[in-house]
């Protein structure tokens, strides 16, 4: 099958620089071994970058396929290059050019990018998730749910901007320089100090829950999972425990969690659902990813491991996932237009 894996770089080929920039980067070793893992499975492989340029190389590879011919799909791991809700952008092409692709649709992607939508969204259907605030400029009254917090910015994904304050001089030093660093508004959340848990979720309808993989950092710095503990640049021990050492009630109401984290942001094939243990025992929800890493420090393909899929074989369930969700999908008919008087 004809398989394009769409990734996106911090300087990439647009019209003009405007608008806040991406920050997140799918790493080239990860992009480099899923192409490895889809050839083994015999699919052809190649890897674009989502820029201006994108809707022609993906009909240069594709070409142009009538409507009842599966055309192959496109593994879709692009964060978006600039602009509001970036995760979005990529997928919109996508289903206005008709190509089948992995992962969130726009409104799942968008649901989840931000955080405190998603959190609203989580309380309106009755699931747990820690207090929080969202403050749009430095100007702003101190929270009343108590220290310490964790601070970040709303859109932020790999955990870059991520704080971990103890009093309000902390707070709105942390705030302002998200503020003038990233330009989006800020989420501050009660920071809940038991063991964190990921859960990744493969499928629809309503999806697999994975193990349980619990998220152990060092004692050196602050007590949450940082971008220099993602990226294996932190001096600290970080260890992912699968499955995480729970008890069987508590790691099947993690999964049920996750499913239903999952399913009410719209989300769709696959995602990692992040939550932590309050002071009672009790799981929260703190944020979902739409576009999960695939590494070899990822939470997903370790938990996936556990299960008896090894890379390869994740890889290509993803493969499928796609493939079985769009043959549950009608083609479009093409309607006459009506036009308002």
């Amino acid at each position: 099958m004809k398989i394009a894996v769409l990734y996106n770089t911090a300087n990439a080929d647009v019209l003009q620089h405007r608008g806040p920039a991406a920050y997140e980067i799918f790493a080239p070793a990860s992009l480099e071994r899923i192409v490895t893992a889809l050839e083994e499975n015999d699919h052809e492989a190649v890897v674009f970058e989502a820029d201006r340029f994108l809707i022609d190389r993906l009909e240069n590879f594709f070409g142009r396929v009538p409507d009842d011919e599966w055309p192959g799909l496109v593994f879709n791991l692009a964060f978006g290059i600039q602009g509001e809700v970036r995760y979005c952008h990529v997928p919109g092409i996508l289903e206005m050019i008709g190509l089948p692709y992995l992962g969130s649709g726009p409104l799942g992607h968008a649901l989840a990018t931000d955080k405190s939508a998603a959190k609203a969204i989580f309380r309106h259907h009755g699931l747990p998730t820690p207090d929080f605030m969202v403050l749009h400029s430095n100007e702003f009254e101190a929270p009343d749910f108590g220290y310490p917090l964790v601070v970040k910015p709303i859109y932020g994904a790999s955990s870059i901007g991520l704080r971990f304050v103890h009093n309000e001089q902390e707070l709105r030093t942390a705030v302002a320089e998200i503020l003038a660093t990233l330009g989006e508004p800020v989420l501050v959340e009660r920071y809940l100090a038991g063991r964190e848990i990921n859960i990744g979720v493969l499928g629809n309808q309503p999806g697999l829950a994975l193990l349980p993989v619990e998220v152990v950092v060092g004692v050196e710095g602050p007590p949450i999972y940082t971008f220099e503990d993602k990226n294996g640049i932190a001096t600290r021990k970080l260890e992912l425990i699968c499955p995480a050492p729970l008890s069987d009630l508590l790691a099947e109401q993690a999964q049920t969690l996750a499913l239903q984290a999952f399913t009410v942001l719209n989300c769709r094939d696959w995602a990692r659902v992040e939550m932590r243990l309050d002071e009672t025992g009790q799981l929260q929800l703190l944020e979902v990813n739409t576009i999960p890493g695939l590494g070899a420090r990822a939470s997903l393909p370790i938990a996936a491991e556990k299960m008896g899929m090894n890379y390869a074989a994740l890889i290509q369930r993803l493969v499928d996932i796609v493939v079985e969700r769009y043959q549950q999908q009608p083609v479009a008919q093409t309607l006459q237009p009506k036009y308002s008087k």
